[in-house]
């Protein structure tokens, strides 16, 4: 191999690997689907090199109360003696 030919990185999308099933594929038609292909890699990398968000993580969301705390007292709840 030249030293002087790039050879893409094991995670780079190298879109000489792509192969079309239908036929007669214009160049714009490849261009296309390359661009979006690189779009959608290049958005996914980037999330996962995103910082988490601050908040709360959907466990912590999940165990929050279904309702508030009920009080005993007068004109509120009290205990049932049937």
């Amino acid at each position: 191999m030249p030293p002087n030919t790039a050879r893409p990185k094991p995670s780079e999308f190298d879109p000489s690997e792509l192969v079309f099933v239908t036929h007669r594929v214009s160049a714009v038609e490849v261009s296309a689907v390359t661009a979006i292909i690189r779009g959608l890699l290049r958005e996914e990398s980037d999330e996962r090199r995103a910082a988490p968000e601050l908040g709360q993580s959907a466990w912590q969301q999940n165990q929050r109360p279904i309702r508030v705390p009920v009080h005993a007292g007068a004109n509120r709840w009290r205990g049932f003696t049937g």
